[in-house]
């Protein structure tokens, strides 16, 4: 199962404002559609790695990061690209792979 990796603020900070392409994968041990979908996030987060950065935040350890760019819903992949947020998916609903991979495609065009 995937473990995500702890970032402080400042790191997620940095992976944002990089210039360039990057997803957070947003959870929480608590959440139980977090757990659903950790077995999967490997292979997502392999796929993304191919043209992005992929970089994990905690909604609790990271609240101040999860606040300030108004992310409520977990677990939630977000798209940054040049500091700018492009596109996420998950707001609180539970999410198969499938509709992770198809998100993550599609902007790509």
């Amino acid at each position: 199962m995937y473990e995500p990796t702890k970032n402080s603020d400042a790191v997620l900070e940095n992976y944002i404002h990089e210039s360039g392409r990057h997803v957070m994968f947003l959870s929480a041990d608590w959440c139980g559609d977090c757990r659903v979908i950790k077995p999967f996030v490997q292979n997502i987060k392999d796929h993304v790695s191919q043209t992005a950065t992929w970089f994990d935040a905690d909604r609790d350890d990271n609240i101040a990061v999860a606040k300030k760019y108004n992310m409520r819903g977990i677990p939630s992949f977000v798209l940054f690209e040049d500091g700018k947020e492009i596109s996420r998916i998950g707001h609180g609903e539970r999410l198969t792979p499938q509709q992770v991979l198809e998100w993550y495609d599609t902007t790509l065009n």
